[in-house]
């Protein structure tokens, strides 16, 4: 961890702070409320308790020591400081938190910086992408003067390059693939804008206005000045590489010539606005049928994951023969007593799970029920299912349900082929399904707590990663610029080639 050295950076940052700068004579900004050593010692005891009792994959990618000193670790930079601002202890919290190295474990703003979020204007205003080591604005809105391509060198006199390295210890990623995190940075909306201006805001002096070093083509670079939004105008730009937000907005359908279709599905998040993924589904695969469509190419490259019954709706209609999703669905302890009076979900049952929904494994945990989970029972493909040449298209974007669905895909048809990217998630599947949320007492700091692993029904995975694509086809600085999709080109390459080849025959 770099924890007591950006500790001891951050919390002078932190006292620069926006109304003490701009002498507004506001009251102290809540970020810089002050907790002490004692305080930050329970708010840590109580994280460390609950992650060690309720995460089923705590220890699955570290050690139980390598996390009991990541915790410490933040008990003794509030002791060497004599206390911690909140701003800083979130900052430290989200450093251990990524250690576990789970996408679901991560901690969310206390309500008082939630709140501050919507009024205090420390946000970039655009959008912008990691290419290649490279970060290229996506969107903006028109009093900043920039456009779409230009190329982000510096924020106040720092390179980007650096501030990256400094905030990419906070974001959590699955197991191995470290290659998912600078999208993260970049945009996300779990972290209210990308970690460049969620983490930003608690790590370096944020004034009302940012120096920006841009380059724009072959120009020379050029300093310009730029006034900073709040999180809610940063929203009103768009939402740019990161697709719809809401399933039912998530659907794309379009004819490919006369013979091949192509279905994008950006999200399988179907809570905030719930529909029956039959209704969004059944039209588009029934219209794959009854015009004899063989070839189907399914867009997943903005899919993060969701609700399963959003994904489970898709693989319905992807997959020959019936099929449990999952062969297990596991938690780590029936028993949250201790603890419970601290956590929420939306499910208030989790907190007090009847056991006989439940059967004990050798390892102490407990596997669910097959009747109590449709994701454990046999998934039977409708008649409008999908039975031709099916291409995938993948990204670092994709994790968990997206993640999932690819590595079960691929074990029952390893004709599919992928094309892209590859993938974060775990292909042997995540800790995820019910998530509880903490929130410490002292600090008010939220933080995400799953109870399920998950395991997906497949033939074998590659520890700790997600997928890799069968042809790799990976975005590029110069397709980018060019408006240019090298992915979806090579997708329409192979059909186009199969085609003279052996045309493909429906089942």
């Amino acid at each position: 961890m770099g924890g007591l050295q950006r500790f001891s950076r951050a919390a002078s940052l932190g006292a620069l702070s926006l109304f003490a700068l701009t002498g507004t004579g506001q009251s102290e900004p809540a970020q810089d409320r002050i907790l002490t050593p004692a305080q930050i010692e329970r708010d840590v005891a109580l994280a460390q308790k609950v992650y060690e009792t309720v995460h089923p994959g705590y220890t699955r990618y570290s050690s139980a020591e390598q996390l009991h000193s990541a915790w410490q670790s933040v008990n003794i930079a509030a002791a060497a400081e004599d206390g911690l601002s909140l701003g800083t202890f979130y900052v430290e919290a989200s450093e251990v938190l990524a250690e576990i190295r789970c996408d679901h474990t991560k901690a969310e703003l206390p309500d008082t910086l939630a709140e501050a979020r919507k009024t205090d204007p420390v946000y970039l205003p655009f959008q912008w992408e990691m290419i290649e080591g490279r970060g290229f604005v996506t969107l903006t809105n028109a009093a900043s003067g920039l456009q779409r391509g230009d190329e982000l060198l510096a924020i106040d006199g720092q390179p980007l390059s650096e501030r990256i390295e400094e905030i990419l210890p906070l974001i959590p990623y699955d197991g191995l693939t470290e290659w998912t995190r600078p999208a993260q940075v970049a945009i996300s909306f779990e972290f209210r804008g990308g970690g460049l201006d969620h983490f930003g805001a608690l790590m370096y002096e944020t004034l009302p206005t940012a120096e920006l070093t841009i380059k724009r083509g072959e120009d020379d670079p050029a300093t310009v000045t730029v006034e900073r939004v709040t999180y809610p105008d940063w929203l009103a730009l768009g939402d740019g590489k990161t697709g719809a937000r809401n399933f039912k907005d998530a659907v794309r359908f379009e004819r490919i010539g006369d013979d091949a279709a192509y279905l994008a599905v950006d999200t399988f998040v179907n809570y905030r606005v719930p529909v029956n993924p039959a209704t969004i589904y059944d039209p588009v695969f029934q219209a794959i049928k009854d015009e004899g469509r063989d070839t189907l190419i399914v867009d997943l490259r903005l899919n993060g994951g969701g609700s399963d019954d959003a994904s489970r709706g898709l693989i319905a209609r992807l997959i020959d023969t019936p099929a449990p999703f999952m062969r297990d669905i596991r938690v780590k302890t029936l028993d949250l007593s201790d603890v419970k009076e601290h956590l929420w979900t939306w499910d208030q049952n989790a907190l007090a799970p009847d056991p006989r929904g439940f059967t004990q494994n050798p390892d102490g945990t407990y596997s669910l029920r097959p009747e109590i989970s449709p994701s454990l029972q046999e998934l039977t493909p409708p008649d409008t299912a999908f039975r031709g040449q099916l291409i995938l298209l993948t990204s670092r974007n994709n994790s968990s349900g997206s993640t999932h669905l690819l590595s079960f895909i691929k074990a029952q048809n390893p004709n599919a082929i992928l094309i892209g990217e590859r993938t974060g998630g775990s292909a042997e599947g995540a800790t995820a399904g019910i998530l509880f949320t903490l929130t410490l007492p002292e600090s008010g700091i939220k933080m995400r707590v799953p109870a399920m692993q998950s395991f997906v029904n497949n033939n074998g995975f590659e520890f700790g990663y997600g997928m890799s694509p069968d042809t790799v086809v990976p975005e590029t600085v110069q397709s980018f610029l060019a408006g240019d999709d090298p992915a979806l080109d090579a997708a329409l390459a192979l059909i186009e080639s199969s085609r003279e080849r052996d045309p493909v025959v429906l089942k």
